[in-house]
């Protein structure tokens, strides 16, 4: 159920970006038609009055504006501002899908090695079981010390479930990422495989330079970009508005003598100044100048928090990598300690609870490790994340 909420949730965002980014490009069309004459026809019939017979008259008209101030260009090029900036935003959609996929899979692997792990210090805890049971009915050992290996091995094998239930979870997850039924990959994801690795050193450039591929850093500029542009589409009313008009046309008193009919044509500059307009133009350039101080500030605020998670993710990436060199060598200790701990109990030269200890001391060590592994891949997927995707770009993927 929950996967499936989520795969609706995604879909609807992948579906509101694509439709968002194609009425961006219709309004980009109508802005970029005003570049070009406009054409119109028509035809208009009169009545005769007394002796004046009716006239019949057909038209094309001509409007072309020239755009001595800009106020074209600068529509234009707001247009393709909201357009960059949807698809920026259809991106950002593509880069969490794909950021969930890595993820998931991570996890998928880390809860397999984990169960794993749990299965294998269930086997030696249930050996150890019956070592002992063998040990008490030869009075080598005690009632307790029984109980409390069974009570062990009793305590680890309840952690299965919950790792099984887990994994469950994310094989569902990745088949609906997948756009599948949620067990359509079951068999395909059931046999155990290794957790992802990551590279050892990670070299990255300069964040502040990668952080152009960030979909909100992008949006956020283009979004800039386009809001700066209608300030001089609104600055541009101030001014004078110089237009070519024309027609031509054919008159006849019979439409069916339309062709043979006498012609007339007109064609001449046009020029079109506000001189007032109840400071409706002035207040227009103010309000586009406060949007554009609003999205200034948005874009300034993202590149901070697009910054914020890349230092983060690069820190937490790099003392992972640290904890998991630890937990390495304490695992290998613990496997020792463990293993002597074994042959001092059953050879009379340890007591009982040393081996308890042991290896209730190395499932913890090597659950611990299970966890780190994982980790330290899913904060490498962080880190591509945070720098806007080691993937493809949107061209590459033909989102154009």
């Amino acid at each position: 159920m929950v996967q499936s909420v989520r795969a609706d949730v995604a879909f609807a965002e992948w579906r509101h970006a694509e439709v968002h980014e194609r009425e961006a490009r219709a309004l980009e069309g109508v802005a970029g038609a005003d570049r070009w004459p406009a054409l119109g026809s028509g035809a208009e019939a009169t009545g005769g009055t007394g002796r004046e017979p009716s006239e019949v008259l057909g038209l094309l008209s001509l409007f072309y504006e020239i755009d001595v101030f800009g106020r074209v260009r600068r529509a234009l090029e707001a247009a393709r501002g909201d357009r960059d900036a949807a698809l920026e935003d259809r991106r950002a959609v593509l880069l969490g899908v794909v950021a969930d996929v890595a993820t998931s899979y991570v996890r998928l692997r880390g809860l397999q090695y984990g169960l794993a792990t749990v299965r294998r210090n269930l086997d030696t805890q249930r050996e150890t079981l019956d070592l002992t049971e063998a040990q008490r009915r030869v009075g080598l050992a005690s009632d307790l010390e029984v109980q409390r290996a069974r009570a062990l091995s009793a305590n680890t094998a309840a952690l299965v479930p919950p790792l099984e239930a887990a994994l469950a979870a994310t094989q569902h997850r990745l088949a609906v990422l997948a756009g599948e039924p949620p067990a359509s990959l079951l068999a395909e994801l059931a046999p155990e495989g290794p957790i992802p690795s990551a590279p050892a050193e990670l070299l990255v450039g300069v964040p502040a330079d990668l952080l152009r591929r960030r979909p909100d850093v992008a949006r956020s500029e283009r979004e800039l970009a386009a809001a700066t542009a209608r300030i001089g589409e609104a600055k541009a009313e101030l001014y004078p508005r110089f237009t070519l008009v024309g027609s031509v046309g054919l008159r006849s008193q019979d439409v069916a003598e339309m062709v043979g009919g006498s012609g007339f044509g007109t064609l001449g500059p046009s020029v079109e100044w506000p001189i007032f307009a109840g400071g409706r133009i002035v207040a227009n350039v103010e309000a586009r100048g406060a949007r554009e101080e609003q999205a200034r500030a948005r874009y300034e605020q993202a590149v901070l928090v697009a910054l914020e998670e890349v230092e983060s993710s690069l820190a937490l990436h790099a003392r992972e990598q640290v904890r998991r060199r630890e937990l390495r060598a304490a695992v290998e200790a613990q496997r020792e300690a463990t293993q002597l701990a074994r042959r001092l109990y059953f050879n009379g030269l340890a007591p009982f609870l040393e081996v308890l200890d042991a290896e209730r001391s190395l499932l913890a060590s090597e659950s611990l490790l299970a966890e780190s592994e994982t980790t330290v891949t899913n904060s490498l997927v962080a880190i591509y994340v945070a720098l806007g995707g080691g993937w493809e770009r949107a061209e590459e993927l033909a989102l154009r």
